[in-house]
C-alpha cells in the first residue's frame, strides 16, 4: 500500500475513508496527543497512540506538553496517521516530516477533513528551516513568546554593524556574529523576511546575501571591515527593512531611530539587548549557548523591537 510523505512540499493528500490510527513519536516523554474529534469517538490507547472508528466531521489533530506550560528544549516529534486495519500487513500510511517543537505550548499538527469517500490529511505544522545551533536556539526561545505559526510577512531585516575601530574585539570573539544568529532565528519566529546585514563606518558597505539564512554570521566573522574612527550612522538611508543595529557605542539620536543589540561591558547600557563579553578564550556563540539566562534575555530584547 503506498506511504504518502507530507511537509513543506506537499501538504496535503487524501486517503481512502476508513478507520485511523495515529501515532507520534521521538521526543514524547513530555508530550500527548490531544484529538479535537468534538462528538466522534476517539480510542486512546496511550498519551502517544489514538484510533478514530469513523471520521464524519473535521478532526484536528494537536500535541500538548504533559507536566509543563512550553515542551522542552531538544523536543523533535514525528507523527503518523494510517489506516487502521489490523488484518491488512500493509496499510495506507501518511508519515510527517519531523518537527521540532521546543518552547511552545500546544501544536496543531494536522486537521483531517471528510471528502466523499476520502479523508483530505493536511500538514499544519511544518518542518523548520534548518539553522545552526544558536539560530536554532533563539527561534526557539522567541516562539516560546509568540508561539508557532505566525503569518509569513515580506518585511525584510537588516542587521546594521558598526565597524568603529573599537569594535574589532566583537568581531574577534564572535559577538557580532552571535547577534546575528540572534537575529535570524527571532526574524523567522516572527516570520518576517530574510535577514542581511550592513557594515556602517565611514560608508555603509552591504554584506552579500547569505546563501542560506544561518550563513550570516559566518559572513560576518570572515567579514574584513575597514575600521573607522567613528559610525556614520546618518548614511543608514532609512527604507522598507526593520533596522536593528550591532554597537559598542550608539549616541540617543540613533537610539531613538533603530533599536540596539548591545556589545559591550558597560552594565550601565540598557541589559536587556546588551551582549556581554564571553569568557577569555571563549567564542559568544559557545558562551550564549551555555549560559541560556543571557540569550532568553536578549531574545526577549529582540522580539519586542522586530514585533
Amino acid at each position: 500500500m503506498p506511504i504518502y510523505v507530507v511537509g513543506a512540499r506537499a501538504q496535503r493528500v487524501r486517503i481512502p475513508n476508513q478507520a485511523l490510527s495515529i501515532t507520534v513519536t521521538g521526543s514524547v516523554a513530555g508530550a500527548a496527543l490531544d484529538i479535537r474529534a468534538g462528538a466522534q469517538t476517539v480510542v486512546r490507547s496511550s498519551d502517544h497512540h489514538a484510533v478514530l472508528p469513523h471520521v464524519d466531521a473535521p478532526v484536528v489533530v494537536t500535541l500538548t506538553p504533559r507536566g509543563a506550560a512550553r515542551f522542552a528544549p531538544g523536543t523533535v516529534v514525528h507523527l503518523a496517521i494510517a489506516h487502521d486495519t489490523p488484518t491488512v500487513a500493509d496499510p495506507v500510511q501518511v508519515v510527517f516530516d519531523p518537527v521540532d517543537i521546543s518552547g511552545e505550548a500546544v501544536v496543531v499538527f494536522a486537521e483531517l477533513t471528510p471528502a466523499g469517500p476520502d479523508i483530505e490529511v493536511a500538514v499544519s505544522a511544518l518542518a523548520d528551516t534548518p539553522m545552526n545551533p544558536l539560530a536554532a536556539a533563539a527561534r526557539s526561545v522567541a516562539r516560546a513568546t509568540v508561539g508557532r505559526g505566525r503569518p509569513a510577512r515580506a518585511t525584510p531585516v537588516v542587521l546594521a554593524c558598526d565597524t568603529s575601530a573599537s569594535m574589532r574585539q566583537w568581531f574577534a570573539d564572535g559577538s557580532v556574529a552571535a547577534a546575528a544568529d540572534i537575529v535570524v532565528g527571532v526574524a523567522d519566529a516572527l516570520g518576517l523576511g530574510a535577514v542581511n546585514a550592513v557594515l556602517v563606518g565611514a560608508e555603509v558597505t552591504p554584506v552579500p546575501q547569505p546563501p542560506t539564512p544561518d550563513a550570516l554570521a559566518t559572513m560576518l566573522r570572515q567579514a574584513t571591515p575597514r575600521w573607522s574612527a567613528g559610525a556614520r550612522w546618518s548614511k543608514l538611508a532609512p527604507g522598507p527593512e526593520r533596522v536593528i543595529v550591532c554597537s559598542d557605542y550608539v549616541p540617543t539620536q540613533v537610539r531613538q531611530r533603530f533599536p540596539v543589540i548591545a556589545v559591550s561591558v558597560d552594565q550601565h547600557l540598557d541589559p536587556a539587548a546588551r551582549l556581554p563579553a564571553p569568557p577569555p578564550g571563549q567564542d559568544a556563540t559557545a558562551a550564549l549557548l551555555a549560559h541560556p539566562p543571557t540569550l532568553q534575555r536578549v531574545v526577549a530584547a529582540v522580539v519586542r523591537d522586530l514585533s
